[in-house]
């Protein structure tokens, strides 16, 4: 009986897994159409009447604009310009992780839906956008623009959500949240799901907020739809979902029970919160079939980290959460003992990524973007929570928040400069490598390269990266199908079946050593010292030496401390040889 039913689990399984994004999509047909017919059907589709205006039927005039208003857009206006030059500038598919989209998107080949049951891993959503966009355009600027247009309607979505902000203190707020690390590495690195998970998130936010000010059935199915399409971008998203509808229950039900609602009246009321709470459950459903017939997942066990670990590395890079938590505790605070208020939209989203803040913890998995939903978050409940504050001003309460505010936003603006510094020197020299091989004259059909220091998953990147150069790799078949000149990938390493990692098909050859006229290259991420490469120059001649951002890479410099942030090296010192190639001639 017991292995019948092992056996259906995965068959049931592989069936999910194999039409996944068919059953997704007629949930995104079902999940509108539930909502509609769940929401009041007696209230207009589309209001601009907040409930105040209802009950006197008027509409609450905007307020007029003044030279400091134009001031802060024109400010903000060039603060974004200025960052998108920064997305786009010196980008290349050569950094890592990048193979994902080399490798299926720009070949056209769809990348299947990451659904990794040995792994552990179910966010079927990831990648699938680019497969959508490669039938468009495969260009570098193509997929950087789709991420463009994504900020520029969070922006937009936030900025809506903030309008009890006057326009200055709007754009310090959008740019404290932009600069954070979170939110700054997904949008300029494409293969971060929790790109799509804040886009989603601003959506729902703003769907939430506009809710409660009208009660129009378009925001109520708009929530729906953008968290039936966030839960399947990151795992710990269903905890913030349902963490934040179950608090919003509780707490408009004790307002409700206080103002003498029938469980009727309630159930009405929060009716969008079930609503959530039904699209979590349909998602909790689709994983447990999927991931439970199989075992214990690899991805947690590669990637955990002692809990002081964790919270030592997440205490230095991201002071958001932290500050979540003690403005939530200061409200509750007074709710308990002060007779304070306790909002139940902004109350909610705070427990919600409080939630997710607890769960990644837990899992004590460190990343510089994870906490992207919580910072978000600290950012717009902060905020409310300071206006409310700053409602009766005193010198001491500006004082905290302009202190806090600076300190959050200098360490966020250090942090961030230095994970895209780091990002963009490793892609410019890799980019002048690629350079470097195209002009060299080959003396053989195969040129050999020797790295004698690079890590298995470098190789591959490397390999991904140069094959989508056009370079023909030994162990790939050539693209017109004849033989030509190929580059040959070695090292000391121990390559499983000749192939750099298991998970791609790259070649990489073990060699104890280069052969004579083979090119030595020691990459700007491997673990070097300087001392190490002048041995290589004493039997072999340089032909290639780059030190990008010779100011960052001195030894002693301040800039090197804050490699908590950084990709490879959050967990060790950088290496002397960080951010320099080096290529020698073996002679």
């Amino acid at each position: 009986m017991a292995a019948s039913f092992s056996h259906a689990a995965q068959h049931l399984s592989q069936l999910l897994i194999s039409h996944f994004l068919l059953i997704w999509m007629l949930l995104l047909v079902l999940v509108p159409v539930c909502g509609l017919l769940a929401s009041s059907l007696w209230q207009p589709i589309l209001s601009r009447t907040s409930p105040v205006g209802e009950s006197t039927g008027k509409l609450e005039s905007p307020r007029p604009l003044t030279l400091a208003d134009g001031i802060a857009a024109a400010g903000f206006a060039i603060f974004l310009i200025l960052y998108i030059v920064v997305i786009f500038y010196k980008e290349d598919f050569a950094y890592y992780d990048n193979d994902q989209l080399t490798d299926f998107s720009l070949r056209g080949r769809n990348f299947p839906p990451p659904i990794w049951p040995d792994a552990g891993r179910f966010f079927p959503l990831g990648f699938q956008e680019f497969n959508v966009l490669a039938l468009i355009t495969k260009s570098l600027a193509g997929f950087h623009t789709l991420a463009v247009i994504q900020l520029v309607i969070l922006l937009l979505a936030i900025m809506a959500v903030l309008d009890g902000f006057k326009p200055f203190h709007r754009v310090l707020i959008l740019m404290l949240a932009m600069l954070a690390p979170s939110f700054m590495i997904p949008f300029t690195e494409l293969i971060y799901p929790e790109r799509n998970v804040l886009f989603w998130l601003a959506i729902m936010v703003w769907c939430l907020y506009s809710h409660s000010k009208t009660k129009a059935s378009i925001y109520f199915i708009g929530c729906l739809i953008a968290t039936h399409f966030a839960l399947y971008y990151k795992e710990t998203v269903v905890v913030f979902v349902v963490a934040c509808a179950v608090t919003r229950i509780l707490l408009e039900s004790h307002a409700g029970r206080a103002a003498g609602h029938s469980w009727r009246e309630l159930a009405r009321e929060n009716s969008l919160s079930l609503g959530m709470l039904a699209v979590s459950g349909i998602y909790g459903v689709l994983f447990l079939a999927t991931m439970l017939p199989h075992g214990n997942p690899s991805y947690l066990g590669a990637h955990r980290q002692a809990l002081g670990s964790v919270l030592l590395a997440y205490a230095q890079t991201d002071w958001l959460p932290l500050v979540l938590f003690a403005v939530f505790i200061i409200r509750v605070q007074r709710f308990i003992f002060s007779d304070g208020e306790l909002d139940p939209l902004w109350e909610s989203l705070a427990v919600g990524a409080l939630g997710y803040f607890a769960v990644v913890l837990a899992l004590r998995l460190v990343s510089a973007y994870y906490m992207a939903p919580v910072d978000l978050i600290a950012v717009l409940y902060t905020a409310r929570s300071s206006l409310a504050w700053l409602s009766k001003p005193t010198r001491l309460r500006v004082s905290i928040v302009a202190a806090v505010f600076t300190c959050i936003l200098f360490q966020n603006l250090a942090y961030s400069s230095f994970r895209m510094i780091e990002r963009k020197n490793v892609i410019a020299v890799k980019k002048q490598f690629a350079d470097f091989l195209r002009s060299y004259q080959w003396e053989t059909n195969t040129l050999e390269l020797f790295f004698p220091y690079a890590s298995q998953y470098h190789l591959m990147g490397l390999s991904a990266y140069l094959r989508y150069r056009g370079f023909p790799l030994v162990g790939q078949s050539a693209p017109s199908g004849g033989a030509g000149p190929r580059l040959l990938i070695e090292g000391p390493q121990d390559f499983l079946h000749n192939r750099c990692v298991d998970y791609r098909d790259y070649a990489c050859t073990h060699a104890d050593r280069p052969g004579e006229g083979a090119l030595i290259v020691v990459l700007p991420d491997d673990t070097v010292s300087m001392r190490d490469v002048e041995n290589i120059s004493k039997a072999s001649a340089l032909l290639l030496s780059i030190k990008a951002c010779e100011v960052c890479t001195r030894d002693g410099s301040w800039f090197r401390k804050l490699h908590a942030i950084s990709a490879e090296f959050s967990e060790s010192q950088l290496p002397q040889h960080w951010l320099q190639l080096h290529v020698f001639k073996k002679t």
